[in-house]
């Protein structure tokens, strides 16, 4: 599991219309978060795309996993270091777990 439901349920005092809202938030932006990910590694701008990740890692400091949320914040790290190849499989991984993450979340808002 991606998601933890607990501290969702910790931040919101378990309020069932600000869990609605809360991830209806994190949805909305969601695509601009990967998109800004996926721009700043096509330009190589290594800075910016540290930075793009460093905002996803801050919007899922609400939802993610202990696990999850160091995952990414490793990604984040990384993206200054690392070479493009790895950094993009260890992206791409990341990535598809946001896809469940999404599933989990909607369930748990009844979006």
């Amino acid at each position: 599991m991606i998601l933890d439901p607990q501290r969702v349920q910790d931040i919101t005092r378990n309020k069932t219309a600000l869990i609605k809202t809360l991830a209806q938030l994190f949805l909305s932006e969601l695509p601009d978060m990967i998109d800004s990910i996926e721009l700043s590694f096509s330009q190589g701008d290594k800075k910016a795309l540290s930075n793009a990740v460093h905002r996803l890692k801050s919007a899922l400091g609400n939802f993610a996993s202990s696990s999850y949320y160091q995952e990414v914040g490793a990604l984040e790290t990384r993206a200054l270091e690392l070479d493009a190849t790895q950094w993009q499989t260890d992206w791409l991984t990341a990535k598809n777990k946001l896809d469940t993450l999404i599933i989990e979340l909607k369930q748990m808002a009844g979006l």
